[in-house]
């Protein structure tokens, strides 16, 4: 594509001189390129991402073996956390001015692409061939490609096995056990030793009613961005949680919002207070770090009783391009570099999701640290078993992780019934997405 700008000045410069902002021509409500980037370019990139301090170093590391190899191409980084990050984005991409490469993440995916505020990568020159077609697919809509995984992980029930064995219970075979078996089994380990069974600080998280959902048949989401469950899939669901907490197998209300506002190092699991939760298998290594000692990964309850299996492999986060890049080539040479360089993929090892690209995956397995093998192992073993992945999330899904929260809480300190919560959480969550 040739730019539209005839002058030759990138559309950053004349972004910052006030000529293009707020007040352009408004980003377009659909998919789609329009010309606005160029493929000739001045060479300059901004690139931004979140993460850990770790992560801004070895990123900034990446930076420097990628300049140092492509003479001509300078690059800006812009590292932030999390919350702040999706903040200046938001504000950057209104701006008509959003960075040339980008972390994305699935619950925003959509709602960007539709912005028109990124760039197809069927129009840009980046080898995709080592990275499969289902990995491909969760960064795709209305067949085209707005954002390609850095790395896979998945969901897991995590356990401390010394206080399982301190409890003087055995772990479950987690290759065919059920919700009621999960249920039994923590109820138990309450009972038995002096750590609670399951901290409850995750069934507020929606990823994991995916999976619940998804072992039924149905999903939370629908491709065409509609809700994919029924009313008596979540009442379902919001039951159980209600007679784990009456069971004793997760703590009361009080304490699974405290645990939960703690955060992941200061919850029970990492603290050794508790035996079990749900978290994402990337996220194993620094619960280990702070438990000092050794957890076992294990498959969701309920994979082999349902419909389907419900667990599936989550694209970690996404490299996007902007559609305005001042430079589409250098832009796509950086995306090709974070994705398929032994450079690249040396210093990043499993931090974004074990490497989506599989030549890569399979080349640094002697490379990982312990957790991060130990997320590997699980996810090979796992993938056979997998049906197809979800939908990418619609606009408005960014905001549905509060949602969940809030009703959940609610639900705990028993003002609301199941009934009302679930009745709840599709009102507010069908005018999030604009169901």
């Amino acid at each position: 594509m040739q730019s539209s700008n005839p002058s030759g000045v990138s559309r950053r410069a004349l972004a910052k001189a006030g000529i293009f902002g707020a007040a352009a021509a408004p980003l377009l409500a659909a998919c789609g390129n329009d010309g606005g980037g160029s493929d000739e370019g001045d060479g300059e990139l901004d690139f931004w991402w979140w993460g850990s301090d770790p992560r801004h170093q070895y990123t900034q590391q990446i930076i420097d073996a990628f300049t140092a190899a492509n003479e001509g191409i300078t690059i800006k980084p812009s590292p932030n956390e999390f919350d702040a990050y999706w903040d200046a984005l938001n504000v950057s991409v209104s701006g008509n001015n959003a960075p040339d490469v980008m972390q994305q993440d699935e619950r925003y995916l959509r709602d960007y692409a539709d912005k028109n505020a990124l760039m197809a990568f069927e129009d840009l020159d980046v080898d995709l061939s080592n990275i499969e077609e289902g990995t491909l697919a969760t960064g795709q809509l209305d067949g085209k490609t707005y954002g390609i995984a850095t790395g896979v992980n998945s969901l897991t029930l995590m356990v401390n096995p010394v206080l399982v064995e301190a409890a003087g219970m055995a772990m479950p075979d987690d290759l065919n056990w059920t919700w009621a078996d999960f249920a039994q089994w923590t109820t138990d380990l309450s009972a038995a030793g002096d750590a609670i069974g399951n901290s409850g600080i995750s069934f507020n998280n929606e990823s994991l009613f995916n999976v619940f959902a998804r072992q039924r048949g149905e999903s939370l989401y629908t491709p065409d961005g509609k809700l994919g469950f029924t009313e008596a899939t979540m009442n379902e669901w919001w039951q159980m949680v209600v007679d784990l907490r009456d069971a004793g197998a997760i703590p009361d209300a009080t304490r699974i919002v405290e645990g939960y506002a703690a955060g992941q190092d200061q919850a029970p699991l990492a603290t050794g207070t508790g035996v079990s939760e749900f978290y994402w298998t990337n996220q194993v290594g620094a619960i280990q770090e702070v438990l000092g000692g050794d957890l076992v990964l294990l498959r969701i309850p309920g994979e082999t009783a349902g419909t389907q299996p419900g667990m599936y492999l989550k694209s970690a986060m996404y490299w996007s391009v902007a559609r305005t890049t001042s430079d589409q080539a250098a832009a796509a040479k950086l995306v090709d570099f974070l994705l398929n360089s032994d450079e690249s993929i040396d210093l990043m090892l499993g931090d974004r999701g074990l490497p989506s690209n599989i030549e890569q995956r399979e080349r640094i397995l002697p490379m990982l640290t312990p957790d991060q093998k130990l997320s590997a192992d699980f996810i090979a073993a796992l993938t056979p078993d997998l049906a197809e992945g979800p939908p990418v999330p619609p606009v408005g899904a960014g905001g549905v992780a509060d949602i969940m929260l809030g009703l959940y809480e609610t639900l705990l300190f028993d003002q609301t019934t199941v009934e009302e919560t679930t009745t709840a959480f599709i009102e507010q969550t069908s005018t999030a997405i604009g169901a």
